[in-house]
């Protein structure tokens, strides 16, 4: 179902204009009429042996798939076949190992893993082939996650105030050199939420951040605003952060309560995001909206327990999930008119198998 909203034309160019997207007047669809109207391609993830994690993360770079276990610490390379081509990084203490790993990305022909200690942070990388190249120590802050930019890379610090770190993005160049600091940190009562805040746009880094109706694309050293969210009731409340307690002001906000911008990114011609709408006690409401940035119409797509965010568009207008095998297997059970035509991928897939990729074509 296709809903009109207050939208203004949106890429990652200068001209682009703050938009607001009237939550509460999006028309919702159900999940499964999302995968029945879409083009769908499913690639099994293929090993001599189940690969483990969390799989928090996974990109697609030159035609290949690189997926990230937070538990393992290891980014798994793959072809776009979902072929196992070789591993890369190594949780250890050695000089070619690192602890805390927290994300990556892939440039050029290495790949970047940062990890995180206590007060610091460090870049390590790696050949695509997963020989050891060099590693950059940052002082600054710990860095809970970051993103490839055209000058450099840009990090967000999660609000941290460590070492009397008083801005939120640290940029830096290809050499690790420190470009800038900015976009100040809120003086209030809260304790550091690290997630990812970073989304790919299609020739831009983009920006989002919890207890912000607000998103943003990334410069040198600035954020420029591109979508504005009005969630009405899930709004938060001009007591939020009253008390000098965070947990107080967390359980607060909680019961008031408020939404989550969990994931954005952008194609040419689409905005997706996942967010979650959450008020205490009941069960948290998870959805994916995309927008066409042409035509100002979205789909609105109540979320199922078993999906996770989409990850990127890649090859235009083609977005990226990653799910765990069981979760697909569920899916496929409980709607398998979606899953036609894909029945070939998934015949042999078993409830512990690897992670499996799904890319939906987005049209409309």
């Amino acid at each position: 179902m296709l809903s009109i909203i207050i939208l203004g034309l949106i890429s990652c160019s200068p001209s682009e204009k703050d938009s607001t997207i009237i939550f509460e007047s999006l028309v919702s669809e159900e999940y499964q009429t999302f995968l029945s109207s879409t083009e769908l391609e499913v690639i099994p993830l293929k090993t001599n042996e189940v690969v483990i994690g969390d799989f928090s993360m996974v990109r697609m770079a030159s035609d290949e798939l690189y997926v990230f276990s937070g538990q393992e610490g290891k980014v798994h390379r793959f072809d776009d076949s979902g072929n196992f081509i070789n591993t890369i990084g190594q949780i250890g203490d050695g000089p070619t190992e690192y602890r805390g790993p927290a994300g990556f990305v892939v440039f050029g022909d290495s790949l970047v893993i940062l990890s995180q200690k206590k007060g610091t942070s460090s870049l390590y990388f790696y050949s695509r082939q997963g020989e050891f190249l060099k590693s950059m120590d940052f002082e600054e802050s710990t860095y809970p996650s970051f993103e490839l930019t055209d000058f450099g890379y840009v990090f967000s610090t999660g609000g941290n105030t460590v070492f009397e770190n008083k801005h939120n993005l640290h940029s830096r160049n290809f050499k690790g050199e420190l470009i800038g600091k900015f976009y100040p940190i809120i003086d209030r009562a809260m304790f550091s939420i690290g997630v990812n805040n970073f989304g790919r746009g299609e020739n831009c880094s983009l920006y989002f951040e919890p207890f912000n109706n607000q998103v943003y694309r990334v410069e040198r050293d600035s954020l420029i605003p591109t979508h504005t969210f009005d969630f009405g009731s899930f709004n938060l409340k001009e007591n939020a952060f009253d008390s000098e307690d965070p947990y107080e002001n967390f359980e607060r906000i909680m019961n008031n309560g408020t939404a989550f911008i969990l994931a954005y990114s952008e194609s040419k011609n689409y905005a997706y995001f996942n967010i979650m709408l959450q008020k205490n006690p009941d069960k948290p409401e998870v959805f994916h909206l995309l927008l066409n940035k042409k035509t100002r119409a979205s789909r609105l797509i109540k979320s199922v327990e078993e999906t996770t965010p989409a990850f990127q568009f890649m090859n235009g207008d083609r977005l990226l999930f990653l799910f765990h095998a069981g979760d697909v297997l569920n899916l496929a059970k409980r709607y398998p008119e979606a899953f036609a035509g894909s029945e070939d991928a998934i015949r042999d897939v078993k409830m512990d198998d690897n992670p499996i990729v799904v890319i939906t074509k987005i049209d409309f």
